[in-house]
C-alpha cells in the first residue's frame, strides 16, 4: 500500500530538527503561535514526461508557521531567520540524498525550494510564514 504523499512530506517536515514546541498539522493553522502547518498545492501532477511513457511526477506544497509578531524589528528577523534555516536544511538534504520516505511505489528524486520564506499575513500578536516548495518522484 502507498504512504500517502501529504503523510510522507509531514513526517519529514517533523523530523527538521529546530521546530519549536508546536504542533505540524496537515491544511489548518491555528490562531496562536507557535504551530506549523503542511498544506497542500493545486498543480499538474506531471513535472516531465517522456516519450516512453514514463514520467517524473511532482507534489507541491506549503510548510506554513503561525509565529509571534510585533514592530520589533528583532522578532521579525527571528522568524525570517528560521526559514532561511529551513530552506538550507532542504538543501543539504536534497545534496546528500535525504529525502522523503514515500513507501512501497514511489521513489523521491528531490526536494527543492520555489520560494523563500516569507510573511503573508499579519494580525496584532501573530503573522503566518510560510515557504513553498515541490517534491519530485517517480512511481511505479
Amino acid at each position: 500500500m502507498k504512504t500517502p504523499i501529504i503523510e510522507s512530506v509531514r513526517n519529514y517536515i517533523f523530523s527538521y530538527p529546530d521546530l519549536k514546541e508546536g504542533c505540524l498539522t496537515v491544511d489548518y493553522l491555528g490562531d496562536k503561535p507557535v504551530e506549523y502547518m503542511v498544506e497542500t498545492v493545486p498543480c499538474d501532477p506531471i513535472y516531465t514526461q517522456y516519450v516512453d511513457g514514463d514520467c517524473v511526477k511532482q507534489f507541491l506544497f506549503i510548510f506554513a508557521s503561525r509565529e509571534y509578531f510585533s514592530a520589533d524589528v528583532n522578532q521579525a528577523i527571528e522568524n525570517l531567520s528560521f526559514y532561511e534555516d529551513f530552506e538550507s536544511w532542504i538543501w543539504d538534504n536534497n545534496q546528500t540524498g535525504n529525502l522523503p520516505d514515500m513507501g512501497d511505489g514511489r521513489s523521491p528524486v528531490s526536494i527543492e525550494v520555489l520560494t523563500r520564506g516569507y510573511s503573508f499575513s499579519e494580525d496584532a500578536n501573530s503573522a503566518r510564514y510560510q515557504i513553498q516548495l515541490r517534491l519530485l518522484y517517480e512511481e511505479d
